[in-house]
Formats: structure tokens, C-alpha cells, sequence
């Protein structure tokens, strides 16, 4: 009986439709990706937002965004994803001013999700990338606000191109 509820439960979870994420044998790598490429834009607050993701061609992905309020300029960030050795690295610049590193902490290939993370940094400890649908992306940017409490800032995007 014993033997027959665990294979019941091995068939099961690692089925490939199992809800659980399956664990790949090589770590992920700056390919796995792909599904950032493109234009993205949104709203933020009160200021529109456009950010542009190249693809992983020649080793990195390279993204531009910038802000805008009433159409004129309120900001602008870039950002590098590369691969050093078995880590993937997300290294952001915003104002385009030299900033610290994120490694890649979670990978779901099933859902398209990827999460950095640096704790030691002040804000943000992580930022997540989700793709959620064929033209969608979520950028979930946080870690302790000034009062120490958690903040959270979500960037629901649409492809623009």
C-alpha cells in the first residue's frame, strides 16, 4: 500500500502538469530570457512608461526605459542582464548611474517568472519579472521602504511592439 501511494504521489508532482515548478538540472541560463524581448509600456503612477528589452543575442539583454509626466521627461533607467559563469545578473542604472548587482534568485520556466535579488542593497532587495500573457509583463520592484516597511512597486505592462 505504501509503495503504491508513493508512486501515486511521484507520478503526480512530476508529471509536467504538475502545479509544482520543476527543478531543471543545469541552472538557467541568460537565453532562458527570450520572453522579455520587446517594447513594453505602461503606466506608473502618474508618469507613462516605455522600456525596450533586446534580445539575448551575443551573451546579454539590454534594456532602456524611460518615464514621462505631461510629455515631458521625468526619468530613465538601463539595465544589463548577463551571464557570469552558473549566475544569471541583472546590474540596473538608473539616471544611468553605475548601481549594484541583483543575482538571480528563482527561475519558473513554466510561468515565465525570474527573480533578482540583492538584501544588502537599500531599495530595491528584488525585482521580479513575470511574463503573465502573450502581451503582458509584470515588474514587481521591492524591498523595505524608508519606514522599514515593505513596499512594492508593480509595473503591469503591455507590448507595444
Amino acid at each position: 500500500m505504501r509503495v503504491m501511494l508513493l508512486s501515486a504521489f511521484l507520478v503526480f508532482f512530476l508529471s509536467p502538469t504538475s502545479p509544482l515548478p520543476r527543478i531543471s538540472a543545469s541552472p538557467p541560463t541568460i537565453t532562458d530570457l527570450t520572453w522579455l524581448e520587446g517594447t513594453w509600456q505602461g503606466r506608473i503612477g502618474g508618469r507613462d512608461f516605455e522600456a525596450h528589452y533586446t534580445g539575448v543575442e551575443g551573451g546579454q539583454v539590454l534594456s532602456a526605459s524611460k518615464y514621462t509626466e505631461n510629455g515631458k521627461p521625468a526619468g530613465f533607467e538601463f539595465e544589463r542582464f548577463e551571464q557570469r559563469g552558473d549566475t544569471l545578473l541583472l546590474t540596473p542604472f538608473p539616471e544611468g548611474k553605475s548601481s549594484v548587482s541583483f543575482p538571480l534568485a528563482e527561475y519558473d520556466s513554466r510561468t515565465r517568472r525570474a527573480v533578482f535579488e540583492n538584501l544588502s542593497h537599500d531599495f530595491p532587495t528584488r525585482i521580479s519579472y513575470q511574463r503573465v500573457g502573450k502581451d503582458r509583463l509584470t515588474i514587481l520592484v521591492s524591498g523595505p521602504g524608508e519606514d522599514g516597511k515593505e513596499q512594492v512597486l508593480t509595473y503591469a505592462l503591455n507590448r507595444s511592439r
